[in-house]
């Protein structure tokens, strides 16, 4: 059954330049006006920085420069994001994007808020969301929060915790190829087989939409699409804290800029495939 969701969401995978011409920038922007024609409004969300005045007035100019307007939606604790000044922000955007930094910030801040409820709804009504590095590690319904990258195949290593819950049945993973990070995915789809993880390289984003249950990649590097669901033989179960992971039958996709992948059928389609 497809998901009737009607919002779209991008999700970036890092180190990005914050310049108009970036082609993932522009692929957003294109998103948000067919969505808002004219000039839509975009939400900056900088709460996962540790330096949002900087992150702000960095995307601000950014989407300022494509002709769009911005509102700074910054709540300082979560009192304020209960508020109706910052609700009212939330209901005056058409489309949102939450900044990189560390992703505990933006989910121990506005789960469970007035705030995240407007934004959930905007997004049901068919808002864009777009984030980068721990904007996009938020975005599932369970979020890598922290790991010991030492013993990445170790029981208890990679820890997890609730996300914002846009996308479910999915982990996230940014600056994927660049840092090391395949085996932290294997990880957490042998202890979560029904969870598929997604690792988005630097400069390459994945463009979702929700009721055909597929992503497209844009970019250039590559996104990994970690399947566990075939897994025939599996330790994780009788395993204590600090024992190693024997897994077998992990399921492993690459996709390069262009390339779709059908998360319902776990089916990748190579941009020749979609020109027939």
């Amino acid at each position: 059954m497809k998901n009737m969701s009607r919002g779209k969401i991008v999700a970036m995978g890092g180190n990005i330049d914050l310049r108009p011409d970036t082609p993932l920038f522009k692929e957003y922007f294109n998103i948000a006006q067919k969505i808002t024609p004219g000039t839509p409004t975009i939400g900056v969300i900088p709460t996962a920085s540790g330096t949002p005045e900087l992150s702000m007035k960095g995307y601000t100019d950014l989407f300022e420069s494509f002709s769009s307007n911005t509102l700074v939606i910054n709540p300082t604790d979560r009192e304020e994001a209960n508020k109706e000044k910052m609700i009212d922000k939330v209901e005056r955007s058409d489309a949102f994007f939450l900044t990189g930094g560390h992703q505990l910030r933006i989910t121990a801040l506005l789960g469970g808020t007035k705030l995240l409820d407007k934004l959930k709804e905007k997004f049901e009504n068919g808002a864009l969301i777009g984030g980068t590095s721990a904007g996009s590690v938020c975005l599932t319904s369970i979020m890598i929060s922290g790991n010991l990258l030492e013993r990445p195949f170790v029981h208890g290593q990679v820890e997890l915790t609730q996300g914002l819950g846009f996308i479910p049945d999915m982990v996230i993973d940014t600056h994927f190829t660049e840092r090391g990070r395949f085996p932290r995915l294997i990880h957490v789809v042998s202890e979560n087989p029904g969870t598929r993880g997604i690792g988005i390289g630097e400069g390459t984003a994945t463009v979702w939409n929700l009721e055909k249950e597929e992503f497209r990649v844009i970019g250039r590097n590559t996104v990994a699409v970690v399947d566990g669901v075939n897994i025939s033989k599996n330790n994780a179960p009788e395993l204590e804290l600090g024992e190693p992971i024997s897994v077998s039958g992990v399921t492993v996709h690459v996709l390069s800029s262009d390339a779709r992948f059908d998360y319902d059928e776990c089916v990748m389609f190579l941009p020749e495939e979609d020109e027939d």
